[in-house]
């Protein structure tokens, strides 16, 4: 059995969709526009807004039923004859492109939360593209550039830097050939928050394999 709402004709600028969310019958950028008036609209002075309505929320069996796209898209045509329909199956929703912003945003306000075929739509206003020129299209500066990983070519006058000679400390050299093998030595001594730092040299291994000392671990201070 058909919804009492779905029989019931739709008419321009009378229609309040879900008051709940506290949305007006006109676009707040256009409320100083005569909606009444017989006249073809300025639109110079709206460029900026979107033109393209995104509908979600559309139930499943719609896009499978050409009688109830037909039907949705008389819905939409409402507001305008100069209308593009682009059904996204997968994502389960419909772009509505119009070739006015005041179009697109009657369209918005009016049929938000608007009930079709077991569900209520939701409008959205499309993010509008803005067009780029090839020309300003510009390579980073060549200093950036080598930034880039992978890194591109090298800056003009970039050397590598030639590796430094290996530093050899004699008193690291002295302090490590003092310490006696198999025997512990305290480099750090402990504190009431700190473990003391302790050293084990190594011996040479016996015949079978086993090591003579045995490491103990350091145990962490009592608090």
């Amino acid at each position: 059995m058909a919804n009492k709402e779905e029989d019931e004709t739709f008419e321009e600028y009378e229609v309040y969709i879900n008051p709940e969310d506290g949305m007006p019958n006109a676009h707040p950028n256009i409320s100083d526009i005569n909606q009444e008036s017989d006249s073809q609209y300025e639109v110079t002075d709206f460029d900026d807004l979107p033109k393209s309505v995104i509908v979600t929320n559309i139930h499943s069996e719609v896009f499978s039923d050409e009688k109830l796209k037909k039907k949705l898209e008389d819905i939409f045509r409402t507001f305008s004859d100069n209308v593009v329909f682009q059904w996204l199956k997968s994502f389960k929703r419909l772009r509505v492109n119009y070739d006015s912003p005041l179009d697109a945003a009657n369209a918005r306000v009016q049929l938000h939360q608007y009930h079709f075929h077991k569900t209520r739509i939701n409008c959205y206003f499309a993010q509008p593209v803005t067009p780029i020129s090839i020309k300003n299209l510009k390579p980073p500066a060549p200093v950036k550039q080598f930034l880039i990983s992978p890194p591109a070519s090298p800056p003009v006058g970039w050397e590598p830097r030639e590796e430094g000679e290996p530093i050899v400390n004699d008193e690291l050299l002295a302090a490590l050939a003092s310490l006696t093998p198999g025997e512990s030595h305290e480099l750090h001594a402990p504190t009431p928050t700190q473990p003391a730092i302790i050293v084990h040299t190594a011996i040479a291994a016996e015949p079978c394999g086993k090591i003579g000392l045995k490491i103990h671990q350091t145990p962490c201070p009592k608090y």
